[in-house]
């Protein structure tokens, strides 16, 4: 068990480093034309990472993949695609087989953004992070298949991130090379829920499509760099042990200040309210009561701006917390949709390290412009 959680904090932090890195970097590559888009074709093999002692019966084989994608390539027309030096964006379709009978198969729509770390006459290095929904056949039943302590719903939210190399053949044609991690969960919607994490390598082809397209790197205006204030409310039902247990409302109230510093990054912090009413149960469990199941905390905030899109990625402590067992910290990240430039739709997911608390489904006003 050492060696397998040693192997997941190599992940974790080499993912982290990626995401810094991409933070962090502000050279714009020499370019001069893209293609406008492109489609593809990618073999993945890979395995379970053994997070949890008791998923051996689900770590039977090496697991092939195959994914089908559609990719568009940005040129510089709005600020930000310059600031991340002409990402891709795109749409991938992954068929996956797990050879495992509890498990089967799994279905996945991913789209992606790909963001480019280094580009050479003849290679290029890319960070690519996929958001989607993946369908797996196999999952938890009491009855035929409780073992299967991985994944208790058939839709289930499916990440992914890949650091792959694009050769370049020709100027039509790239050969794709990557190493990837990807992760299976419902965020706690319904137990068992210890979630699937898949490390593998990949290889494909992309082939270009359509006439190049010159790239604007003209300037645009200095961004506003001031505090705004963001109220939120967002919750989703939760469930807790036992399995086949009720589910329970968990709902988040926030008030944040965000302070733009950079075209990527914001910096801030938040207060968050949360009524939980599945602490209650829990307490019961223990054969304890607690008088409210409130919790209260405070966060330290980082955002990534990609566009209208941004990603929140906040490490909190709490201040009141009925429930010991999840210690004093938690953390959160997700995604955010500006619909105006007040208004956000977001989509967060709040743990305790490697364990998924509740998904905050929501929506936000920011009170100033």
């Amino acid at each position: 068990m050492k060696e397998l959680r040693r192997l997941m904090q190599k992940y974790t932090n080499g993912i982290l480093i990626l995401l810094f890195a991409l933070c962090i970097s502000s050279t714009v590559f020499s370019q001069t034309s893209v293609y406008p888009t492109a489609i593809g074709v990618r073999y993945h093999n890979g395995f379970i990472v053994q997070h949890k002692q008791d998923m051996d019966p689900l770590v039977t084989a090496h697991i092939p993949a195959i994914e089908l994608f559609y990719r568009y390539n940005f040129s510089g027309v709005k600020e930000w695609e310059k600031f991340y030096n002409y990402p891709h964006a795109g749409l991938a379709i992954q068929w996956l087989n797990f050879r495992n009978s509890k498990m089967g198969q799994a279905w996945s729509a991913l789209p992606y953004m790909s963001f480019p770390l280094r580009k050479g006459k003849h290679t290029e290095w890319h960070f690519r992070t996929s958001v989607g929904i993946g369908y797996l056949t196999g999952k938890f039943n009491l009855d035929e298949n409780r073992k299967n302590i991985a994944i208790s719903t058939g839709f289930n939210a499916a990440i992914q991130f890949n650091l792959q190399a694009h050769w370049h053949l020709f100027r039509e044609a790239e050969l794709l090379t990557s190493v990837s991690f990807s992760h299976f969960s419902n965020g706690a919607f319904k137990e068992p829920n210890a979630g699937i994490n898949i490390a593998g390598i990949n290889a494909g082809l992309n082939i270009n499509l359509g006439k190049p397209v010159r790239v604007n790197h003209n300037s645009f205006p200095i961004l506003e760099r001031k505090i705004r204030w963001l109220g939120t409310v967002s919750g989703f039902p939760k469930a807790t042990k036992p399995v086949e247990g009720p589910k329970f409302m968990a709902w988040t109230f926030s008030f944040s200040g965000l302070k733009r510093f950079t075209g990527k990054s914001s910096l801030g912090g938040s207060f968050d309210f949360m009524y939980d009413a599945s602490l209650s149960s829990r307490a019961r469990q223990t054969f304890s009561e607690i008088k409210t199941p409130v919790r209260m905390g405070i966060t330290l905030a980082y955002e990534l701006h990609v566009g209208r899109i941004t990603v929140p990625i906040q490490q909190g402590f709490y201040l009141i917390n009925p429930i010991k067992q999840d210690g004093f910290v938690y953390q959160r990240i997700g995604i955010r949709y500006h619909i105006t430039h007040r208004w956000i739709a977001q989509c967060l997911i709040k743990a305790h390290m490697t364990s998924a608390d509740y998904v905050e489904l929501g929506f936000g006003y920011f009170i100033n412009r």
